[in-house]
């Protein structure tokens, strides 16, 4: 059995875990024009992007297995239905809770304003007492779970919307409020602080836009550690700029894959506005998970998925073509 490992640090590491008779193809240069060529008879793929080109070309393929959990940048329509795609969301949501609380609280201590006023010898800067606030999480998954329960720690009201709604699950975490997609303003509105982990799909793309932004606190803050798109861009940038919001906590970005050259061909920046000069917000390149042990349980997913469809099993961490998560 034929495995494409697009990334080839991942695919070393794949190869010390699987047996001899599964051989694993690592691309050069990973353009889609070497792709192209040796996509024609795998059975599974593992990238973290690929473009339509290349997945037309993979006649042979069993299953598409994205090597995270965001799968907004995968063809949906350029493989036959009887492909399989899998992620590995959920595999380890600790990682990104703890980073999304760390640039809540950064946030709130106004810890990046206090360090440059020490530097230049001037105190003053006052914070946000978190007790009493409330929280709104946009996207109630594995990742919003882990932020919700310890957030609970801070003695914060959590206001919650998912995709469907969940009396056993509000009563079990306790929530304050949980609601549906109908509920957004509502709960932009109420909230001292956002957090958006919900994953980008048709529905969600842009389900942030002026008038919700408009809702918001002027004193309220804005997490996004889920796909920068799920924002409108203009109006938040808009909002940050003349403090109709009080900041921001970016780990996401309107280009896909900026950092790539063979995604990114004409070098476009993160945003067409530059976020990262604005004094209340935080710029980070979509790293705030990554830890010591954020692979590792990614790497399971992969492994087991491989070996499933090896011997003839249905690939553990489906997606739903359909709803795109």
């Amino acid at each position: 059995m034929k495995v494409l490992v697009v990334n080839p640090r991942l695919g070393t590491r794949l190869k010390k875990y699987l047996p001899d008779d599964i051989q694993i193809i690592i691309p050069e240069k990973g353009d889609d024009k070497e792709l192209v060529e040796l996509v024609k008879d795998v059975e599974i793929i593992l990238a973290t992007r690929l473009s339509p080109e290349v997945a037309e070309e993979a006649t042979n393929l069993k299953l598409l297995q994205k090597t995270g959990a965001g799968v907004d940048d995968m063809p949906f329509y350029s493989f036959n239905d009887d492909v399989w795609m899998a992620n590995t969301s959920g595999s380890n949501p600790f990682p990104l809770a703890e980073g999304t609380i760390a640039l809540m609280l950064t946030l709130a201590k106004k810890i990046i304003p206090r360090n440059q006023m020490f530097i230049h010898g001037r105190t003053g800067e006052q914070g946000v007492l978190l007790k009493g606030k409330t929280v709104g999480i946009i996207g109630l998954g594995s990742i919003g779970k882990e932020i919700a329960k310890r957030l609970k720690a801070f003695e914060m009201k959590i206001f919650a919307i998912k995709r469907h709604t969940d009396k056993d699950l509000a009563d079990e975490m306790d929530l304050d409020f949980l609601g549906l997609e109908k509920d957004l303003k509502y709960l932009l509105s109420q909230s001292d602080f956002v957090i958006v982990t919900v994953p980008l799909t048709k529905d969600t793309r842009g389900m942030i836009g002026e008038d919700g932004i408009k809702s918001m606190k002027k004193s309220s803050y804005i997490i996004n550690v889920a796909r920068a798109a799920i924002i409108k861009e203009e109006p938040l940038y808009n909002a940050l700029n003349n403090g109709k919001i009080a900041g921001a906590a970016l780990d996401v970005w309107w280009t896909p894959h900026w950092w790539d050259p063979l995604w990114n061909l004409e070098g476009k920046g993160p945003s067409k506005y530059p976020f990262w000069e604005l004094p209340n917000v935080i710029c980070i390149p979509h790293e705030i998970g990554f830890t010591d042990s954020t692979s590792e349980e990614g790497i399971k997913i992969m492994i087991n998925n491989i070996l499933r469809i090896k011997e003839g099993k249905a690939p553990i961490n489906l997606v739903d073509k359909r709803l795109q998560y």
